[in-house]
């Protein structure tokens, strides 16, 4: 080990007597200094805008844009520089011979020229440690471990760069060839994950070779240890081939031999790598402070209750836009998407079934699928011989109710359940919908039943009053069928009675009266505890008066209308009472529902349930007005002789107890607020979507949707002034460097006098 770390410090002796050490330093001071100076600045400003600040921990240091990812895309430049002259400067001098010739083992060479590497690699982590002192000061609790695992990571990657660098200087006299050559590697080994990805091995094994975002995890929050392994075994293989290689020159072999040798130092170090990368060998510690990178305890507890094997089934149609999340070249990181559940159930099994038939709800004909089926194969790389014809996708599953998209099963035993993919900008299942999945499959979805039978609002129906998007939309990651719910059609005529199986039951807005044995139906239903939805709109509520009654509600006559300079009079913006918080309606303070054409509604004083409205007008603006009206061919407006400003409620619950069970009913003054239309609005900033899922949890005791959510970040605060930043830009850009500039050329200054 003395030889070593004297070989170590002669190359540091070297190293800081050339130009070229110092002045990678000194633009690595600059060029970090002035990234993270510049995003703390830009956060700064928002803050002073009053727009709200993120998770700064992972702003200013990972993501996309912190100061550790834009290091890591940097990183290959600094290396090259500094490992070119280690082995072909000696070469070139001749100074190789002596030290092949000296009492000096090969590995003792090696490892103490790549120590000298390693040690200025932590001079350059001291730089960026800087920034956590920095940033400890200018941040309000700042996530410190988090950060370190990232500087861990940056610093893995300066040794693994170093170990190729190394390599290639042991390759040539020429320092300019053995930088460029390092360069090339580095970007073959950024380049090789792209290779044989439609191939299954050969797409594990050139993944697990690649360098490219490598670091990532590190950076943003999770060590593992195939990541860890990976550096290690990268880092040993080119130490290994960087001793075979000189050894090779001070005694000759058979060149099978030679060759033998260099097969085995890269086989074995793969190996080793791609073994420790399996699921059921890899391990994970989370660094973020709310473990953020692992699954929720409510997920883990869901996970433990598994305890058969798990398959997830990916069905792909090549012709659908969705193929290429499900092609070959993508797999990787769909498998990605998984990883989280993978880590707490490793004999997790993904199959992917690929086939092609007709697009449902487009134009599409059978006439041409087959050349569309054979282009899309092509442009995606599937195997056109291995998928499966329309008819024989049918024979083995029915795709037509997802559509004939991308769409999952998930199997447990004997019960599958769909998970799917969806139309908005993450495109895949975030936890709460995976987690629901499992939930709903191990037990029950929650079932909602829906009345039908008099032209209630219908949930298969794309129009715009009916409710398909939130209630059944499949492609919509916010709808009841995808959060673990199971909507169904309840037809009083075929039933004696509601199903005991369901958690509630919705009566939206019934166009035609009920007769005396469909109102004795639902009234039975009531009277045994069920839970109930109820939505009415101006002129059609009476068909819902016998209902009412009975709980002690009735809808104010008249359409409530509200002052706008931008939408429709009879366009209410509905605000949460400060009760609403007490049922689980806990929203920001200026959160409003959109209820057009709504009724108020009138509690009776005296009734065997509690009522409790939890939404109201805006008693500023709104009013009631009675007696027929036209907005389109009438001027409208508020008549303080006539008229008069209210806070009317729109949404009342009601409760009381039947037996054990605490009933629950909500009656709200609207049945469009969970229309198509309101769930497409994008003109008016409103909650209806989450505001309708939380009405369904209510109803279902908390059964779904599951609860995956963690603590609010408390690193959003900024704690120092623009003219601070502004003096740390100066300070890291400008000071620091010349500080450091002017060290290192007195040092050479005096090595010249000497």
């Amino acid at each position: 080990m003395k030889k070593i770390f004297r070989i170590a410090r002669l190359e540091l002796s070297i190293m800081f007597y050339s130009p070229v050490a110092w002045l990678v330093l000194v633009i690595f001071i600059a060029q970090t200094g002035i990234i993270f100076a510049d995003l703390l600045y830009s956060q700064e400003t928002n803050q002073q805008l009053g727009r709200p600040l993120s998770v700064l921990s992972k702003v200013l240091f990972a993501g996309e844009h912190g100061i550790l990812a834009k290091i890591q895309e940097n990183l290959y430049l600094y290396i090259p520089l500094l490992t070119m002259g280690l082995f072909s400067r000696e070469t070139s001098s001749g100074s190789i011979k002596l030290l092949q010739s000296s009492p000096v083992t090969v590995p003792q060479m090696v490892l103490g020229k790549f120590l000298s590497i390693a040690i200025y690699g932590l001079l350059l982590s001291l730089v960026l440690l800087s920034f956590v002192l920095v940033g400890n000061h200018a941040i309000e609790n700042l996530d410190i471990p988090f950060v370190l695992g990232g500087i861990l990571g940056i610093y893995l990657l300066i040794c693994t760069y170093a170990s190729i660098g190394l390599f290639m200087s042991s390759l040539t006299s020429y320092q300019v060839v053995s930088a460029i050559s390092t360069l090339a590697v580095l970007a073959f080994l950024s380049f090789i994950g792209n290779i044989g990805q439609s191939h299954d091995f050969v797409r594990d094994i050139t993944y697990w070779l690649s360098i490219s975002g490598r670091t990532d995890n590190l950076v943003n929050g999770l060590i593992s240890s195939k990541d860890i392994v990976y550096f290690l075994m990268v880092m040993g293989m080119f130490l290994i081939l960087t001793v075979l290689k000189l050894q090779d020159e001070r005694k000759s072999k058979k060149r099978s031999l030679r060759i033998a040798r260099y097969v085995l130092a890269i086989l074995i170090p793969v190996t080793i790598g791609y073994v420790s990368s399996l699921p059921s060998i890899n391990g994970y510690y989370d660094t973020t402070r709310f473990k953020d990178r692992t699954l929720t305890e409510y997920s883990q507890k869901i996970i433990d209750r598994l305890k058969a094997p798990l398959k997830i089934t990916s069905y792909v149609n090549i012709v659908h836009y969705s193929a290429s999340k499900g092609a070959p070249i993508n797999r990787i990181k769909d498998l990605n998407h998984f990883e989280k559940y993978r880590r707490f159930k490793p004999d997790l099994e993904m199959e992917y079934i690929t086939y092609y038939d007709t697009l449902v709800r487009y134009n599409d004909t059978t006439t041409t699928l087959l050349e569309k089926a054979k282009k899309a194969a092509s442009a995606h790389k599937f195997d056109f011989d291995d998928l499966l014809t329309p008819e024989e996708i049918k024979q083995k599953i029915d795709l037509i109710p997802e559509n004939n998209r991308l769409v999952r099963f998930i199997q447990y035993k004997d019960k599958t359940t769909p998970l799917r993919m969806f139309d908005d900008i993450w495109a895949y299942p975030n936890e709460s919908e995976i987690t629901a999945a499992l939930k709903r499959i191990i037990d029950k979805p929650s079932y909602i039943g829906f009345v039908q039978g008099r032209n209630e609002r219908s949930i298969h129906k794309m129009e715009d009053g009916g409710y398909e998007i939130i209630i059944n939309g499949t492609n919509t990651r916010g709808s009841l069928i995808n959060q673990g719910f199971q909507p169904i059609d309840i037809l009083l005529e075929e039933n004696k009675k509601i199903p005991d199986s369901l958690d509630a039951l919705v009566l939206a807005d019934p166009k035609q009266a009920y007769t005396v044995d469909e109102e004795k139906i639902l009234l039975d239903y009531v009277d045994q505890g069920g839970n109930l939805l109820i939505a009415a709109e101006p002129g059609t509520n009476g068909n819902l008066d016998w209902i009412l009654s009975k709980l002690g509600i009735s809808f104010q006559h008249g359409t409530l209308l509200q002052e706008s300079e931008d939408y429709s009079l009879d366009l209410i913006q509905g605000v949460f009472t400060p009760e609403a918080q007490n049922h689980g309606f806990k929203f920001y303070s200026e959160a409003i529902v959109s209820f057009p054409t709504a009724m108020g509604i009138q509690i009776a004083d005296s009734s065997d349930f509690r009522a409790t409205p939890i939404m109201t007008t805006n008693e500023e603006v709104a009013w009631n007005r009675t007696g027929p009206f036209d907005l389109e061919t009438q001027r409208i407006f508020f008549d303080p002789q006539v008229d008069k400003r209210a806070a009317m409620p729109l949404a009342v619950t009601l409760e009381r107890k039947v037996g054990k069970k605490n009933q629950k009913i909500m009656v709200v003054g609207d049945a469009d607020f969970l229309s198509n239309a309101e769930m497409a609005r994008n003109n008016l900033n409103t909650v209806n979507s989450s505001f309708a899922m939380r009405i369904f949890r209510w109803l279902n005791d908390g059964k779904y949707p599951v609860n995956t959510s963690r603590p609010r970040a408390i690193d959003t605060v900024i704690k120092v002034s623009r003219s601070e930043i502004v003096a740390l830009k100066v300070g890291y850009a400008l000071v620091l460097p010349l500080i450091v500039g002017a060290i290192g050329a007195g040092l050479l200054m005096i090595r010249k006098r000497k």
